[in-house]
């Protein structure tokens, strides 16, 4: 019996010892997967940062990498479908005033015969009537005695609004004749003109 204890005693031993050595250690979390390869051109997030913390109750962002030149692209397209979406504004000028100058949003000694070496400067003064909810642009140009290179072309915003008034001057009507102020819109249009003499 003593003997029969003996040997199995001897066999358990020897099974400890061989299931110590040749036993494999089992993790229960599965191994890091390998990073990804990224190009060259493209900054790759980390993979422990990809996923940004979030407050409680919050589901969590996500990170991810713009594309090469992604803002650029981004930024052209917003900018053409802002552009296709405008529509044009519908402008249409009420009065059209030459003048010495301007005051408190007012012509000051409008006419129709301006005296050169007295009047250094020329006003063109529009109210602009914008009938559309986006904003406007017209060009005054001042054209000389027998149609000659405009001086002036001036370009002015126009705002949505039913009362717009807006201004440009003009150094250059030295010449004397028939002049005339001619207001146009972004289109090319002719809105309004208004012939003023200039004497010497």
């Amino acid at each position: 019996m003593a003997m029969k204890m003996a040997r199995r005693m001897t066999f358990l031993a020897l099974c400890t010892v061989w299931l110590a050595g040749c036993g494999e250690r089992h993790d229960a979390r599965p191994p890091a997967p390998a990073a990804a390869a990224c190009p060259a051109a493209t900054q790759c997030p980390e993979p422990a940062a990809a996923t940004a913390a979030a407050p409680a109750g919050l589901p969590a962002a996500t990170v991810t990498a713009p594309a090469p030149d992604a803002n650029v692209v981004a930024d052209k397209g917003s900018r053409e479908a802002k552009e296709k979406g405008r529509g044009a504004a519908e402008l249409k000028v009420k009065r059209l005033v030459i003048a010495e100058g301007v005051k408190d949003r007012e012509p000051v000694a409008p006419g129709t015969t301006f005296h050169a070496p007295e009047t250094p400067r020329l006003y063109a003064y529009l109210e602009v009537e914008n009938r559309s909810d986006v904003e406007g642009e017209v060009t005054v140009a001042f054209v000389p005695p027998g149609g000659g290179e405009p001086v002036g072309n001036v370009t002015l915003g126009v705002g949505p609004s039913p009362r717009w008034r807006t201004w440009a001057f003009t150094r250059g009507a030295r010449k004397a004749g028939e002049w005339t102020a001619v207001v146009r819109s972004e289109t090319g249009e002719e809105l309004a003109r208004a012939p003023f003499e200039v004497t010497l």
